[in-house]
């Protein structure tokens, strides 16, 4: 069975301009829910899907999987997250040659969040 993780994070939020890379406590915000994803062993990968070269580096530092930056189509506020998971999935089936049974999303803005809780 492959379980994979998703995280999404574009680089402009409607709300807070590149809140992903924030610093909260000495860390940018996403790093939080990628040390998170990364205690999780069921999964198999952790796909991360962003615009931001920025965001991918951080996130191929900490040994993630990346799928390479995502279409701007799919980086503005109208797009559902739905199809940024659907692209992401696909774009990581293509490379990989594997196929997703299980897919957990897991949103950046939720750093508070328990190891139990996954």
């Amino acid at each position: 069975m492959n379980i994979i993780c998703t995280i999404c994070a574009k680089s402009n939020s409607s709300g807070l301009k590149n809140k992903n890379l924030k610093n909260i406590n000495g860390n940018p915000l996403i790093k939080y829910t990628l040390t998170q994803a990364k205690k999780i062993k069921t999964f198999n990968d952790i796909i991360i899907s962003t615009d931001s070269k920025k965001i991918e580096n951080i996130c191929l530092k900490e040994g993630l999987f990346s799928i390479g930056l995502r279409p701007k189509h799919l980086s503005n506020s109208t797009v559902s997250k739905i199809n940024v998971i659907r692209h992401a999935i696909r774009k990581y089936e293509k490379l990989t040659n594997k196929f997703a049974d299980i897919i957990v999303d897991l949103d950046i803005t939720s750093p508070l969040r328990n190891y139990s809780d996954l």
